[in-house]
């Protein structure tokens, strides 16, 4: 029997429960270590990894899902007929889009790849879109044009106060980030239009909490169906967040959970991120 199978990378958040439920493939992306591959992302705590930021010669990165590994598991999933469609990571934060259109092109399999242009929890709102319209019997030019309103009406911000990681990925250059670390500046970033932007920058703690009574302002007119909550390090921070959006948003599902070793790669620690979803 033909059909539609999802093929994503290990920066979704995903439940377990909703992978299996739903076949869903999943890419594990190795972390390296001085260059070395020190393990995988599914195979290790968020507590281990957030560790290795300070006891580490040098900051742990994501490596790359190789071409090799693509072309493998696509023509595995459609060796029955089936179509894949591969969504991943936004293609500023990895390569593993760019590898799997490449990997599409060599496959036997008819792949169909996605770059979600979107964050973690982002992505996890595009995956699960296209399973459930998978299991509605849609067919993919359909999917395809639901996954993009989602993908136009999905929202994120990070609140981060310290920008090593930033500076390490080339968000913030060099000099600037030297200066704005020893005056202490902490940061509110939105992800936009498939890349970063910065909200607020200030020595100020005030200004983040400035920053989130002018956007609950913003959002109490928007038609909010789903939020999630990330947060790398301590979660002191994400769980003021929560409180606050659970009080404002009684009737939105909300999830609070430790951010996925690709976004901490970006964000650095004791970083708080809020994705939210329009209906």
């Amino acid at each position: 029997m033909q059909t539609i199978k999802i093929v994503t990378d290990s920066a979704a958040h995903l439940p377990q429960s909703d992978i299996t439920h739903n076949h869903i493939t999943v890419m594990n992306s190795p972390i390296l270590v001085n260059g070395k591959v020190f393990g995988y992302v599914n195979h290790i705590s968020h507590e281990k990894f957030m560790q290795m930021f300070n006891s580490a010669g040098k900051s742990p990165t994501i490596g790359e899902i190789s071409v090799n590994e693509l072309v493998h598991t696509y023509n595995e999933l459609g060796a029955d007929g089936s179509q894949i469609l591969s969504i991943h990571l936004s293609n500023t934060l990895s390569h593993t889009y760019i590898n799997a259109k490449t990997a599409a092109a060599k496959s036997a399999s008819r792949v169909t790849v996605v770059n979600s242009q979107v964050t973690a929890a982002g992505l996890a709102y595009q995956v699960m879109t296209a399973a459930k319209k998978i299991a509605a019997g849609q067919d993919m030019p359909h999917i395809l044009s639901a996954i993009g309103k989602v993908r136009q009406n999905t929202r994120i911000f990070f609140s981060a106060p310290n920008n090593s990681q930033l500076v390490n990925r080339r968000v913030i250059g060099k000099i600037r980030g030297t200066i704005e670390k020893r005056l202490n500046v902490s940061y509110v970033i939105e992800f936009k239009n498939n890349d970063f932007t910065f909200v607020t920058r200030s020595r100020q703690e005030d200004l983040v909490n400035q920053f989130w009574d002018k956007q609950l302002a913003i959002m109490h007119h928007e038609p909010i169906v789903n939020l999630s909550i990330l947060h790398s390090g301590n979660p002191d921070r994400a769980n003021f967040i929560y409180n606050m959006l659970s009080e404002q948003f009684p009737f939105v599902p909300i999830s609070k959970i430790p951010t996925n070793p690709e976004m901490a790669c970006f964000i650095g620690n004791e970083a708080t991120g809020v994705t939210y979803l329009l209906g």
